[in-house]
Order: C-alpha cells, then structure tokens, then sequence
C-alpha cells in the first residue's frame, strides 16, 4: 500500500522564504520518492514504464549541452542522473509495478488537486 502526501519543503540553502514550496512524497516499496515539481513525477513514471533499461552512456553533445564546455572535467563521480541513484530492487518486475501504480496514482491526485 503506498503513501501518497504533499509537505511543505524547506529550502536547502538554509534561507527563510515567503513563497511555500511543497514536495510530493510517495512512500512505496520500502522507499520514498520526493518530487519538487509535477513534471518531475511524470519523468519518474516514463522511466519506470519501460521494462528494459537503456545504456547509461551519455552522448558527447548532450553533455556538452547541459554542463557547458568544461563538461570534460565535471564528468566523472560528481555527474550522476537522478535514476542511477536509485536502489535496484525496485526495478523487480513486482515492485516496478507497484512503484508504478503508486506514482501514477500520485500524479492523478496531484493534477485534480485532491493532494
């Protein structure tokens, strides 16, 4: 059974701020997904709809165009995407369902409003 809520975040450089922020959290599989934004969400789902990963290998010109021309030196441990951090297990065909279903149901909630 996943936990779906909306909390109110805290900015991570320590500041105080007057505009809330709220983080989407989804507590399923022994594990909680934190997500900043709706479209987040939607990315998270269309990684966990394919059954079959695809290379970890960046092409050179999307490197380039996302870190800038010293891309050469900020690749290696410090580049990381957000689904290479996540834990194996999920990607079990049990629990990617159930980490599925739980993040689409998630994302229904957040787009009518009931979350």
């Amino acid at each position: 059974m996943a936990r779906i809520s909306k909390v109110q975040g805290e900015r991570q450089d320590g500041k105080a701020s007057l505009v809330p922020r709220h983080v989407i959290v989804v507590r399923v599989a022994s594990f909680a997904f934190r997500f900043d934004s709706v479209e987040r969400l939607r990315e998270c789902i269309k990684y966990y709809e394919k059954k079959t990963r695809p290379s970890s290998r960046i092409a050179t010109k999307t490197l380039a165009a996302d870190l800038g021309e010293d891309w050469r030196k900020l690749r290696g441990w410090e580049v990381e995407r957000w689904f290479e951090r996540l834990p194996m297990y999920l990607l079990e065909e049990p629990k990617r369902q159930k980490v599925l279903k739980a993040l689409s149901r998630a994302l229904a909630l957040a787009e009518t409003g009931k979350l």
